[in-house]
């Protein structure tokens, strides 16, 4: 068992041989097992890194599986509905009326709508954050100051209202001036009251 491990060779020595090998071993040394000696390479440990959270990739399959059930549910409302509405075998067409509520029917198709477009919306919104990888709001943050970064480079934030504001301007026209300026004034006066 010791050679498997690593631990000397094999077979034990006999105690006459040890004892009289290496005088100074005390008993409880001669009890220890040989120490191996050190490897010349060192050894390498591999980082292990931690799986990325992967939300974006959850939230995109979550939604495709979601998205496959209202969809199954909404294939299932229209086969009852179109079975409903084939008259009995004993019935003349003409005469045949079948049953149905219009409050319910409106109700059913609202929560099917409702599922679908939530599911869509789901499964689209995983899918682009997949695209952008984006797995939190951190990640968000991150894109959006790099966006604002090359759109405001260097500018300080009056320089920015003032762009802003002419082209509003541009797009309004004389009457955003006009309100603008009321703004101003109406500014102007509440500064003047309160000193």
């Amino acid at each position: 068992m010791l050679s498997f491990l690593g631990w000397g060779s094999g077979s034990k020595p006999d105690a006459s041989q040890s004892s009289n090998s290496n005088p100074t071993l005390s008993k409880q040394d001669q009890n220890l097992p040989p120490t191996t000696p050190a490897p010349s390479e060192p050894s390498t440990q591999i980082a292990q890194s931690t799986p990325q959270d992967r939300t974006n990739l959850k939230l995109f399959v979550g939604g495709m599986a979601f998205f496959a059930f209202s969809v199954l549910i909404t294939r299932r409302a229209h086969i009852k509905k179109r079975i409903a509405s084939i008259p009995p075998y004993y019935t003349s067409s003409v005469y045949y009326q079948p049953k149905w509520n219009g409050a319910m029917e409106a109700f059913e198709a609202l929560n099917l709508a409702t599922i679908n477009v939530l599911s869509f919306g789901m499964m689209t919104t995983g899918g682009i954050m997949c695209m952008l990888n984006v797995n939190g709001i951190e990640d968000m943050r991150r894109i959006m100051r790099g966006g604002l970064e090359g759109a405001a480079s260097g500018k300080s934030d009056d320089e920015l209202e003032k762009e802003v504001t002419d082209w509003v301007a541009s797009v309004f026209g004389d009457r955003f001036e006009k309100q603008l300026e009321i703004e101003r004034a109406k500014k102007r006066e509440q500064e003047g009251k309160n000193n």
